[in-house]
């Protein structure tokens, strides 16, 4: 296996500023070898790219860009995520062939523990490796149990197994015949296809905004333990901010917002206003007094590291 990581993402010009965020922190965790960035364009601007391409290679790191095949997935509902979150499921494609492993991650998350160790995760001969998915709603639209059902935001795969079973194309099948009952086409087309041939990760490797809402909804159900939950909330891998209070958003009370907020700005786009600053939402955030005390109740627990104190 090459020295370097390989790590994917695929975003356009609207999430290329969080992109840089999830890669520099990944970086910053990571200083035990060198990763190489496989991004998938899917409409990022030559200025933003140069910028991208700039503060990596200040860091060590290197980046290389594909242009996605947009007919694979025209015509699919991409509700408010984009056209950008098919794309993972034909990386196979666009990776050389070169490359066995790959570690997908999406561009909304920040990294703050080393990847040495998905890189060199045993995968027992299945395909895939990812976190089980929080949410419980989910999996009903393929009819499988919840602890069956992973969450597509990080994904450790086997590419080489990937093209050999031809296992994108079958996802992409999946999803064309099946998009309009599917409310995330994109995660539910992966499970239906990859049932039994994923290896569950310490949630911690995706550690989901759910779980800083209320432990014990998100416990009940699933295969991780209150314990697990309380571990992997403090002391998380991959925060993954899921749902649409982004830490970029003025109505976000998510305790890692500080932290990622103080990533954002070391990357060439610092400075970016926060989304959603008019003055009806500037009034609503301020005012929403139980939100702000369990947001400060959460941050308090978590380690000063991350809060960059």
């Amino acid at each position: 296996m090459s020295d370097a990581i390989a790590v994917a993402a695929c975003c356009d010009e609207n999430y290329i500023a969080y992109a840089a965020v999830m890669m520099r922190s990944a970086v910053r965790a990571t200083p035990e070898a060198p990763i190489h960035f496989h991004l998938i364009n899917c409409g990022i601007s030559g200025a933003s790219l140069e910028r991208l391409s700039g503060m990596l290679e200040a860091l060590g790191s290197t980046l290389t860009t594909y242009s996605p095949d947009d007919r694979l997935y025209e015509g699919l509902p991409t509700h408010r995520y984009g056209s950008a979150v098919y794309q993972r499921i034909n990386l196979p494609e666009y990776i050389p062939a070169n490359v066995g492993r790959i570690i997908y991650i999406d561009a909304d998350t920040i990294v703050l523990q080393s990847l040495i160790a998905l890189w060199n995760l045993d995968l027992e001969g299945n395909s895939t490796a990812a976190v089980e998915n929080l949410s419980p709603k989910a999996c009903k639209d393929i009819e499988v149990d919840r602890t069956e059902y992973f969450n597509s935001g990080l994904l450790v795969m086997d590419l080489a197994a990937w093209r050999e079973r031809q296992l994108h194309r079958q996802v992409t099948e999946y999803a064309r015949e099946h998009a309009s009952s599917l409310q995330f086409v994109d995660q539910c087309s992966l499970n239906a296809v990859l049932q039994n041939d994923w290896v569950r990760l310490p949630l911690k490797w995706n550690v989901q905004s759910d779980v800083y809402k209320v432990v014990r909804k998100y416990h009940e159900g699933c295969t991780y333990s209150r314990g697990d939950m309380n571990d992997a909330m403090l002391h998380p891998a991959i925060v993954h901010f899921t749902g649409e209070k982004k830490p970029w958003k003025r109505y976000c009370f998510h305790p890692f917002k500080t932290y990622y907020r103080k990533v954002l700005n070391e990357t060439p786009w610092a400075g970016q206003p926060l989304v959603g600053d008019d003055t009806a939402t500037r009034r609503r955030y301020f005012f929403a007094l139980r939100s702000h005390w369990k947001f400060l109740k959460r941050r308090s627990q978590l380690s000063a590291h991350y809060q960059g104190k």
